[in-house]
């Protein structure tokens, strides 16, 4: 499984880098923001599903999805993010995603589907490093 993993991560990195989306102008709290990050969060049926999220300077998201061990489909989405700077809080603007992220030093850490942190043993499971800045 660590090679699949492995695999993965870096398959999503290269995936994340030759997108495109660095494209970033000026939006100066979202600057802090902007980068690339990473993890494997949770899966009822698999070991885990690789992410990829890229955020740029212009409010825009690029993420991506990889069930470990089911193939090589990537799931992506795109779209727009709002940033609340009290909250910390991210909210992209899909129905179809987990929609909500605090924002920590480095990571991302994804909330539930009513912007509530997720707690219990598989609560630090959640959070995705930084890996690059724009």
């Amino acid at each position: 499984m660590k090679k699949t993993v492995s695999t993965v991560i870096i398959f999503m990195v290269f995936l994340g880098i030759c997108s495109g989306a660095w494209a970033g102008g000026g939006k100066e709290k979202q600057n802090d923001l902007a980068g690339m990050y990473i993890g494997i969060i949770p899966a009822a049926d698999c070991p885990g599903i690789a992410v990829v999220a890229i955020l740029n300077t212009e409010g825009k998201y690029y993420i991506t999805y990889q069930y470990i061990e089911r193939g090589v489909e990537v799931f992506p989405f795109t779209g727009t993010y709002t940033w609340d700077e009290k909250t910390k809080i991210i909210t992209l603007d899909s129905g179809k995603l987990p929609r909500y992220y605090k924002a920590g030093k480095n990571s991302l850490t994804q909330l539930d589907m009513e912007g509530k942190e997720i707690t219990g043993n598989l609560g630090d499971l959640y959070k995705l490093r930084k890996v690059r800045t724009p």
